[in-house]
Order: structure tokens, then sequence, then C-alpha cells
């Protein structure tokens, strides 16, 4: 299997140990050949939009700028017609039947880790 979960929410963390706990699951997930990642972060137990949610969807985009992941999908924007979901199925095809990534789950993030070609 190529792609894991990092379930944040059973955790109950805070902003900065949610970002330390993931950057941590990257590094590990790295090692261990994984080329993917689904976080469950959970979307803020109000229905507005969780801090972590915001806060990780920040360091999504700056650990792109460092080459620390390759890209991201939010679960709202999965999709077949996005170019990172083909891409993330075309790696790790067991996506594929993953139910927490239909229906535009806000509350997940799938991060691309590898392309494959490196490990």
């Amino acid at each position: 299997m190529r792609y894991k979960t990092l379930n944040l929410k059973e955790y109950e963390p805070s902003v900065e140990q949610a970002i330390a706990i993931v950057e941590l699951e990257i590094e590990r997930s790295k090692k261990e050949g994984y080329y993917a990642i689904k976080i469950i972060h959970g979307y803020g137990s109000h229905g507005v939009g969780g801090v972590i949610k915001k806060e990780l969807l920040k360091w999504k985009n700056k650990a792109i700028r460092q080459h620390k992941i390759l890209s991201y999908v939010k679960g709202e924007n999965w999709s077949d017609t996005n170019p990172t979901v083909q891409k993330i199925k075309q790696i790790c095809p067991e996506v594929i039947g993953d139910f927490e990534l239909f229906n535009s789950n806000a509350g997940v993030s799938v991060i691309l880790i590898s392309n494959g070609l490196n490990q």
C-alpha cells in the first residue's frame, strides 16, 4: 500500500502540535515508502471551518515551496477532473475506494509526498 491515513482528530492537538505531527508523519512515511497521506483534520466543531484546517492549508502551501511535499488536494476539491487527484489515483489506486474522499469532505486533505519514481 502506498497511501496511508493520519487522523489528527484522535490526538486533539493544538495547531502547532498538528503541524509538528504532520511533518513527522511525512518524514516517516517517505522512509516507509508511502506516496500520499490522507489527513483527517476535521472542519471545526461549529461547521464554519476549523483553525487546524486553515493553518494546515497555509502550511501545505509553504511546504510545496520548500519541496517538503509535491502537492495536495483539499477534500472539498476531490474530483476526477482535478489533475492532482488524477496523479494521486495513478500512483495510489487504493484511494479510489476511500469513502472519506467522496461527497466533497471538507474535513480531510490528501498530500502527495512522492511521485513514486524515487522510491
